[in-house]
């Protein structure tokens, strides 16, 4: 497996820092400097995950320079805490994207003038959180104490966030938060993990004043993130509702995933065997099972006798949220098909008056022109720096130092969702092609995942030592250098809620290559449709043939109009991904949420 940071160029005397001045200078030689220490990327992956988490938190809690971000939406009810319910948040718990979003919900709402409050299980002893009080659950035939430690986390100005940790025994995992890393099986007693977290959340608003400030009240609004919170909006409607509680509150329910759904059999063991009846176990009345209650098509069957019957928590969340909201409004369409849908296409299109998606944001560290990271700050106007940061990442990666080839990235999970086997099928017609004399081609791929994919980096970089790195890893500094130092970006994702490095691409002069789905068609204007204002290309349709296509495109415009190759870049670096802007969105929702009346439940 290559190690990308410990590489250096085959000719060590040349000095390209020469192209920069003073300080530019001394900092990217005390960047070469720091990554010529031996074993640097030889560290284990709990290391890496402690580098992940200190860049990612700085990133996710936002600078000085946030300390008043741009919101132009007005909104009518900053009187209303938010309180934001997601089975994982930066920087205490992290295993994907849903983390992050979670952090900057936390901290935008706060800034934006709301109370807020964040709640997440305690899969750890958290430095910081403090005790507050114990709580008792009845579920799954038993009485649960929960113990609720609570974090303030100042924001300045006044303004600032309430973490909430969920502490009981069954979080406390060694291996990942929703699975075994050592046979990737799911744990399982997940359903009864996270219907006790969805009830001691709903718990905190009403019940337990944090820090001794006064409780939040029933007056709120509840932002739930996937199918691991997806039980909280069944529990208020079935649990709390029905009893009065809670009609003042709503609650909105993001898919960051549809793919993933929370779904357990509706009875454990086979027909004719004592069986366990799973619905019985979450307390909820016999109305809620309409709700959670989905049955698998014939086809779809296992075994003889078997029901297909399931409870399905995202169903359950769909039916009983007041508002459903998305990552990109492309897949907010796309999930009321047949095929993006996963099978729950029609009970988000029961819902579609009601559905809505709203593209990510990126933090404001991902700036060119402020980041202290890359080998030279550069800007839409003066783009010599990334220059510097292009050949700084041939040299740190072995590639060749040749700032005429066209340094083609990919940084990214390791998965056929994310259409890597598809790049696979195209490097040796990358590297070995004519291609009208476009054979000045450098590929780096990067990232963690599937053996077989991880092989297929190996092979390349073997087979073109010095135009290929592939690197069966992550490092998120090196993705920034590498984000920073390409000219064109690969996401070929068969499908794609949201995605964030594309807009991050952009931010920094890398040309996006994607699949025309959810958040990526939302966020890339395409050469093909929009050739005036493009930011990138897509690919329609996704298959091998369409993308080499594609990358020729894009490779004719870099080689023989450099141009107009320049003037897209800076259509790209200029866009607006911040996350005030889908705040300000978020925040119409949410007017427009509290306006409407509560759901009630069905009859």
């Amino acid at each position: 497996m290559a190690q990308p940071d410990m590489k250096m160029s085959a000719n060590p005397s040349m000095d390209f820092t020469s192209l920069l001045e003073g300080e530019d200078r001394d900092k990217v030689k005390e960047i070469l400097a720091e990554k010529a220490q031996p074993g640097e990327e030889k560290s284990s992956d709990c290391k890496m995950q402690k580098q992940m988490s200190r860049i990612s938190t700085e990133a996710s809690v936002g600078t000085e320079e946030e300390a008043n971000p741009c919101f132009q939406y007005e909104a009518v009810n900053l009187d209303v805490p938010v309180v934001i319910v997601a089975s994982e948040i930066h920087p205490w718990s992290k295993s994907g994207g849903l983390a992050i979003v979670a952090g900057q919900y936390a901290y935008n709402f706060a800034v934006r003038g709301h109370r807020t409050m964040a709640i997440a299980p305690m899969y750890d002893d958290y430095e910081g959180a403090f005790y507050q009080c114990t709580k008792s659950f009845e579920i799954f035939g038993a009485h649960h104490e929960v113990r609720y430690f609570h974090h303030y986390q100042s924001y300045g100005d006044g303004k600032g966030c309430d973490y909430v940790f969920v502490d009981h025994p069954s979080f406390r995992r060694p291996g990942g938060l929703y699975h075994n890393l050592s046979d990737n099986q799911e744990y399982s007693d997940n359903l009864f993990r996270f219907a006790l977290f969805s009830l001691a959340a709903l718990e905190v608003p009403v019940a337990i004043e944090l820090g001794g400030a006064p409780c939040y009240g029933g007056r709120v609004m509840f932002v739930a993130n996937d199918w691991q919170t997806g039980l909280l909006p069944v529990y208020m409607v079935h649990r709390h509702r029905a009893f009065g509680n809670y009609n003042e509150a709503r609650c909105m329910y993001v898919i960051h995933n549809l793919g993933y759904q929370g779904c357990y059999p509706l009875r454990l063991g086979l027909p004719g065997t004592k069986q366990f009846d799973n619905f019985a176990q979450l307390g909820l009345p016999f109305a809620a099972l309409g709700d959670l209650l989905y049955q698998y098509p014939l086809h779809e069957r296992t075994f003889p006798g078997d029901t297909g019957e399931t409870l399905n928590l995202t169903k359950g969340a769909i039916q009983c949220c007041d508002r459903l909201l998305t990552v990109s409004p492309t897949y907010a369409e796309e999930i009321r098909s047949a095929e993006g849908g996963f099978r729950l296409h029609d009970f988000v299109n029961a819902k579609s008056y009601f559905l809505a998606g709203i593209l990510n944001g990126i933090d404001a560290s991902w700036d060119p022109v402020t980041d202290d990271t890359i080998a030279s700050k550069f800007s839409s106007e003066k783009l010599s720096g990334k220059k510097v940061c292009k050949r700084f990442l041939q040299r740190k990666l072995g590639l060749q130092e040749d700032e005429d080839a066209c340094i083609i990235s990919f940084v990214g999970r390791l998965t056929d969702q994310k259409g890597v086997d598809l790049i696979g099928a195209c490097v040796h017609w990358l590297m070995e092609d004519h291609k009208d004399g476009m054979s000045n081609v450098q590929l780096i791929m990067m990232g963690n995942g599937e053996e077989h994919l991880g092989n297929m980096l190996r092979w390349a970089e073997s087979s073109w030592k010095g135009r290929v790195c592939g690197y069966w890893g992550f490092n998120p500094h090196t993705e920034r250098e590498i984000i920073a130092g390409s000219d064109l970006f690969l996401m070929p994702s068969r499908y794609e809620p949201c995605g964030i490095p594309q807009m991050c691409a952009m931010k920094y002069g890398t040309i996006p290559l994607v699949h025309a789905t959810g958040g990526l068609k939302d966020s890339v204007r395409s050469f093909y449709t929009e050739p005036e204002t493009a930011t990138g290309f897509h690919v329609w349709p996704l298959n091998e043939d369409s993308l080499k296509k594609v990358i020729f495109d894009a490779m004719s415009i870099y080689f023989k109009q450099p141009e107009e190759f320049q003037k897209m870049i800076e259509r790209a670096m200029v866009q607006d991904f911040s996350w005030p802007r889908a705040i300000d969105d978020y925040e119409r929702h949410f007017d427009w949420t509290m306006a409407d009346p509560p759901f009630w439940g069905r009859p």
